[in-house]
């Protein structure tokens, strides 16, 4: 009795939070919980319905390994090759950026956009797609919309394919891949309504200050050389080249970084002249931070 006690969802919950606390973990209870929840293959809520249920020995040597690993820093997501994003589970796998929630501001802004356009088939590109998490947010709620997603890893566009099957995006997306918008140049020249993109921005030396379950993804997908903004330098006129007029650019952005990329559109040079950009605007995040960038592309006759 005693052992099949210790057993039970509330006391090996009750070990593993204070395991993961000793060993630094920011939110021990709740990755305790959603790990085991996601073992059991049922929800958070009903843990606490069935607390007294004791784990056997199967379940309770893989919840041990899984909470071994995440003590390590393994984040949450790469354990349950899941992750809840704008209201869609995505699949996710090691290799490949975990979508953030201040990216689902990011889709929120440009879905209000483009449905303020009232664009029959609007056409789409997510630049540096990893999980496909834009991508696919932007297709599922645009019913109407085409969409492209590029990246330079296999990786991760196998994991977007996933994605965009599961939600059954296929007939309305294609997947490229490359170096930025290249692939799309110069056949697609003025010809793209929307160009998005959560693009690697921390500068180098801050990629070790990271928190740990953070530095385990994959450095490409966050390092941006020395300030951070090495790919807005090569994505931006490439951008201005792609759009058409009346386009729109959105480009998620690092928390101090909204006047220098301001400043990198205000150079852009895309269409031999100075004005690409006819309007640029910046869009702060829940957290009050400038976190988010958009750029219409202007027509010729729009002056200074």
């Amino acid at each position: 009795m005693g052992g099949a006690q210790k057993r039970t969802i509330k006391n090996i919950l009750q070990l593993s939070s204070e395991f993961l606390a000793e060993q630094g973990v920011e939110s021990p209870r709740l990755d305790a919980e959603v790990l085991l929840a996601d073992l059991l293959n049922t929800e958070r809520i009903k843990l606490y319905v069935n607390f007294d249920y004791p784990l056997n020995q199967q379940e309770l040597d893989a919840y041990r390994q899984r909470i071994r690993e995440r003590a390590r820093g393994k984040p949450v997501s790469y354990l349950t090759g899941r992750r809840e994003f704008m209201s869609l589970e995505l699949i996710v796998e090691e290799g490949v950026l975990i979508p953030r929630p201040e990216t689902e501001e990011l889709v929120e802004v440009v879905l209000d956009f483009c449905r303020s356009q009232n664009w029959e088939q609007p056409k789409i590109v997510d630049v540096g797609t990893g999980s496909g998490a834009i991508l696919v947010s932007l297709l599922h709620y645009l019913p109407e919309a085409r969409g492209v997603g590029i990246d330079i890893s296999t990786l991760a566009l196998e994991v977007a394919r996933k994605n965009l099957e599961r939600f059954e995006l296929k007939n309305r997306a294609g997947l490229l891949e490359g170096d930025l918008l290249k692939p799309l140049l110069p056949e697609k020249e003025g010809q793209l309504d929307l160009i998005i993109s959560n693009p690697p921005y921390i500068p180098e030396s801050e990629i070790s200050r990271l928190p740990r379950n953070v530095r385990q993804e994959p450095r490409e997908a966050l390092a941006a050389g020395a300030d951070g903004l090495k790919i807005y330098r090569r994505l931006i006129p490439q951008a201005c080249r792609l759009l058409r007029q009346g386009g729109m650019l959105a480009l998620e952005i690092g928390h101090d970084q909204s006047q220098r990329v301001k400043e990198i559109l205000n150079q852009t040079d895309g269409s031999d002249s100075s004005d690409c950009w006819q309007d640029i605007k910046l869009r702060r995040d829940g957290g009050g931070r400038e976190r988010i960038i958009l750029a219409l592309k202007g027509s010729e006759d729009d002056g200074d």
